[in-house]
């Protein structure tokens, strides 16, 4: 039963239809677009409609604000959410509090499937450090149980125990929990 809410902003929805680092030539950056939504209407066991992991293992990223905006600031850079190619950008979360539950946020319910690690790409298309600094702050790899329409704007985010809202807290984990039915 989903029995805890937290107040969480939902930023930023993103698609791509295709991989610009994964499967690519060691820091041969590809040109695939990434594609802004304000809504999407997810479905059960699929990731976002046209996105290159729609049909994946881990079909949906979501990726902290926070943690982008600490990257971003540590290295001095300019914020840039479409370099990390992640799918959902939250707010008011750690994201790492839901690896192995299921949650909600709206009427969508997902289940936090493991911790999203980041590559060493990050250094070539952002600045050499960002790989260090995401690491364990890399984002959600999460499926849908049961979809709705996800829209960006303030949300209920909601869960079986309390979570942290410290999104900036690393995985210190040196093996990321499964979910166990």
């Amino acid at each position: 039963m989903l029995k805890y809410c937290t107040k969480i902003e939902i930023h930023h929805i993103f698609t791509s239809p295709k991989h610009n680092y994964f499967t690519r030539d060691k820091f041969d950056v590809g040109d695939a677009p990434t594609l802004e939504h304000q809504s999407v209407n997810l479905q059960n066991e699929r990731g976002l409609a046209g996105d290159r992991f729609e049909f994946s293992k881990y079909p949906i990223t979501l990726f902290s604000l926070e943690v982008a905006q600490d990257v971003c600031t540590t290295l001095e850079l300019e914020l840039d959410l479409k370099l990390f190619r992640r799918n959902i950008i939250v707010s008011g979360v750690h994201l790492n509090s839901l690896i192995g539950k299921r949650f909600k946020i709206g009427e969508v319910e997902f289940e936090g499937l493991a911790h999203c690690s980041p590559c060493t790409w990050m250094n070539a298309v952002m600045k050499k450090g960002a790989y260090s600094e995401m690491k364990g702050r890399g984002g959600l790899r999460a499926k849908v149980v049961n979809g709705a329409v996800l829209s960006c704007g303030e949300a209920q985010l909601w869960s079986q125990e309390k979570i942290s809202t410290n999104p900036l807290q690393a995985l210190r984990l040196s093996k990321i929990p499964k979910f166990s039915s």
